[in-house]
């Protein structure tokens, strides 16, 4: 037999079983976009306020035991597989405290006495990350005219 006439059929071959696959692989990633962890760190700070502020409704004091948030809120539970980096310190008396959530992307704090938020923070570490921190509001000042008499 001539080897001319299997060449057609040896390419179509090599074609179905090395390159077919690959171009219906699909181009999924297993893993979480640097979008989806920034997304998932600010979440889980809004989870531990939250799950802090019943705690202290419940008991009047805010608790530094992040099992006692995970066990008010179950999705915290599964957004810190991230990984994320929580540091929770909470003042002597109980009626304050400081919750920082770190991810390889974003880092976000908040601090609270009684039930008055008295520091919220973001700050962005990577800048070619897609995701953002919140825009800081903006403070309107208010000018009053003053008068001096001489």
């Amino acid at each position: 037999m001539d080897m001319r006439r299997l060449l057609p059929l040896l390419l179509i071959a090599f074609a179905a079983l090395f390159i077919l696959p690959q171009l219906f692989k699909g181009s999924g990633s297993k893993t979480l976009s640097a979008k989806d962890r920034g997304t998932l760190t600010k979440d889980a700070i809004e989870r531990i306020d939250r799950a802090e502020r019943k705690v202290f409704v419940a008991s009047g004091r805010y608790t530094a035991h992040l099992a006692d948030l995970v066990a008010r809120d179950r999705v915290l539970a599964s957004e810190l597989t991230v990984p994320l980096t929580v540091d929770l310190d909470v003042t002597d008396n109980g009626k304050g405290y400081l919750a920082r959530v770190s991810s390889d992307v974003i880092s976000v704090a908040r601090a609270r006495v009684g039930a008055r938020v008295v520091a919220r923070s973001c700050r962005q570490l990577k800048s070619s990350s897609r995701a953002k921190c919140p825009e800081p509001a903006k403070q309107t000042t208010t000018t009053t005219p003053t008068t001096t008499t001489g």
